[in-house]
């Protein structure tokens, strides 16, 4: 219901798949109109196309709407084998998308979210939390008081599964397309504050 922020979400979205909202036709009401983008995404997405995607939508979206600052929430539940088996991706994914993120260069707040194999979201968050500190990791676990929680292999990184990817090529391309447009109402109408000076 306002213009004052600009939500931006990637996520699944299916037929009874809690919580049922988040298709790319809700936009917002209002003041709000055009300044929400759901990008709907299917079972089994792996990194390549979901990095793909997200940096075209996310360098289209600041153009557009120039924000003075970032809420980013990096939730891991589309991780290899979580327990909610939405996605097929990799911290390696989600780290090139956060890399993105940080190349705006702007004030940012990195928040957790969904994330149900704990060993797995908390590899990620360790990972992510690397990149922001631009600290380089080791990629074997250290050993610790769960250092068994890690095995068999006790690496930091993830290996995507062999599950299929329900994303088809031209479900992409139309959610794509369709983001695009949306994202192009908020700037063809000209109705979007530019990056405004940040208080002293």
């Amino acid at each position: 219901m306002t213009d004052k922020v600009y939500t931006l979400s990637f996520h699944k979205f299916a037929p009874g798949f809690f919580p049922g909202t988040g298709s790319v036709t809700a936009v917002g009401k209002g003041k709000g109109q055009y300044y929400t983008l759901n990008i709907p995404l299917k079972d089994g997405i792996t990194d390549q196309k979901y990095v793909d995607l997200f940096h075209e939508i996310l360098t289209n979206v600041m153009q557009a709407y120039q924000p003075n600052a970032i809420v980013c929430q990096l939730g891991a539940d589309g991780l290899v084998g979580d327990p909610m088996r939405s996605f097929n991706l990799t911290s390696l994914g989600l780290g090139k998308c956060l890399s993105k993120i940080i190349g705006f260069n702007l004030p940012t707040l990195y928040l957790g979210g969904g994330g149900y194999n704990y060993t797995n979201t908390a590899k990620c968050w360790c990972y992510l939390t690397s990149i922001i500190l631009r600290q380089k990791l080791d990629t074997q676990i250290p050993e610790h008081r769960f250092f068994d929680r890690y095995g068999p292999d006790f690496e930091l990184f993830l290996s995507p599964s062999n599950r299929s990817d329900t994303n088809e090529a031209s479900y992409i391309k139309g959610i794509r397309e369709r983001a695009l447009e949306n994202i192009s109402q908020i700037a063809k109408g000209n109705q979007i504050p530019r990056r405004r000076k940040r208080s002293k």
